[in-house]
């Protein structure tokens, strides 16, 4: 039976899915290899530096290779770090135009490169957001000017960004400033407050960064000012 009881249900809105960003020596895999039991997809070939488990992802074919072996559930991780999220939106455009002999992926007639590289990413993030782990991207910075004003934005191309976002439950800009490191939240799916967390690992984690939880204390309704 598929159907549940039909009563109110426990809610559990601990937030699973993040999209860490920044520039580089921000502290945004420093924050990830924080949570339980991380394993790194690395890109960059910068996790050979530290010693969190991890694999080396070459080209897309790997990256879903990888994903295959952690969707059996045949180990004992609890956190999935892709870094970075830039590169496997790059090895899947490369993986299309292999696919199809091309330069480029506009070169397939009649837009089919295109679809097919948003239709993959697209199935890519459901896939991710399933996973019963933490699940975590990490992403560079880029600045874009708008209305005379140089504003920060992550480096993800803001379609395949839209849609990340779109299955991610907590956005973090990480900065360093002098010799400090620090974290902020910059989007959110919930109003959370520290008693949503289920996860106490997580939530160790989550009250170092700033703008995550809303305050718990109830509203005090004022009366009026008499004249």
């Amino acid at each position: 039976m598929i159907l549940p009881v039909n009563k109110p249900k426990d809610k559990d809105i601990t937030p699973k899915v993040f999209f860490i960003w920044g520039e580089s020596m921000s502290g945004k895999t420093y924050l990830a290899r924080q949570f339980p039991s991380p394993l790194i997809l690395n890109t960059d070939g910068n996790a050979k530096k530290v010693n969190t488990p991890s694999v080396e992802i070459f080209d897309f074919k790997t990256f879903v290779e990888a994903l295959n072996e952690i969707e059996k559930g045949e180990h004992s991780y609890k956190t999935i770090i892709i870094d970075l999220v830039d590169d496997i939106k790059t090895m899947l455009q490369n993986y299309v135009c292999e696919k199809y002999k091309v330069e480029d992926e506009g070169e397939v007639p009649y837009g089919k490169g295109y679809r097919e590289v948003k239709m993959t990413w697209q199935k890519l993030m459901v896939r991710l957001n399933q996973l019963p782990y933490n699940v975590i991207f990490i992403s560079h910075v880029m600045e874009i000017t708008e209305d005379n004003q140089t504003i920060q934005r992550p480096s993800l191309e803001q379609k395949y960004y839209n849609m990340c976002m779109g299955r991610c439950d907590v956005s973090i800009k990480c900065r360093k400033v002098g010799k400090s490191y620090l974290q902020l939240c910059d989007n959110k799916r919930d109003v959370y407050v520290e008693s949503d967390v289920k996860d106490k690992d997580v939530l160790k984690i989550l009250k170092g960064i700033t703008g995550i939880f809303a305050s718990e204390n109830k509203t005090v309704k004022l009366e009026p000012v008499k004249k």
